[in-house]
């Protein structure tokens, strides 16, 4: 997580298990110098991140690993808030969960929804999927901080449908031919759309 979240975080956990030692990393590199090998009595917080953490880490503390993902369990992967959006839903929410080998498939320990507004745009949702996901890691902290103690299932399954960074990017791409409402729903729907210059453009200039 980023330093701002981890303060945030380590305040709380202070006050919670002042015994616990908590260990800020904000990247691949210095995730595998925090864990240089095995890390019993360890457990890894992950809160609405990018990194994916390899499976030899995993290994190294035993799949000890809780992730915050800020999408409910219908809607895995990568930045799925704007797929979620594209397609009309009007609930959405963001998911707990222990790190497995892949990605958004371990076993949900909390979940929480909440109804998306008609004619909303990303940045609403964004912003209230973030504040909904600091809300259930605050909630789970306690469980979080007994690093020895298993958190039981929520009984919540993942869908197996995984969105991607490809098909993100392919959905920012606006094409020349593309309808005017098409044009605009990406534009509600995801960040940084944009329309490429080609040759093709510059001839016809």
């Amino acid at each position: 997580m980023k330093q701002m979240e981890a303060d945030f975080f380590r305040d709380f956990a202070g006050r919670l298990a002042p015994t616990v030692r908590a260990f800020h990393v904000d990247s691949l590199d210095a995730l595998e110098k925090a864990v240089p090998g095995p890390c019993p009595h360890t457990r890894l917080f992950a809160f609405s991140t990018s990194i994916i953490v390899p499976p030899p880490i995993l290994v190294r503390i035993g799949y000890n690993a809780v992730n915050f993902h800020p999408g409910p369990p219908e809607y895995p992967g990568y930045r799925p808030t704007g797929f979620a959006l594209y397609e009309g839903a009007r609930t959405y929410g963001v998911t707990a969960h222990y790190m497995t080998d892949k990605v958004d498939e371990g076993p949900i320990i909390g979940m929480e929804r909440f109804p998306v507004a008609e004619g909303a745009v990303l940045i609403d949702v964004v912003k209230e999927s973030y504040q909904r996901l600091a809300k259930l890691a605050l909630a789970l902290l306690p469980a979080l901080l007994r690093v020895d103690e298993d958190i039981p299932p929520s009984g919540d399954r993942w869908q197996p449908r995984k969105t991607t960074k490809t098909q993100y990017d392919a959905m920012r791409r606006i094409a020349r031919d593309m309808p005017a409402e098409e044009i605009v729903k990406r534009f509600r729907c995801f960040d940084g759309v944009y329309s490429p210059l080609d040759a093709d453009y510059f001839a016809e200039a």
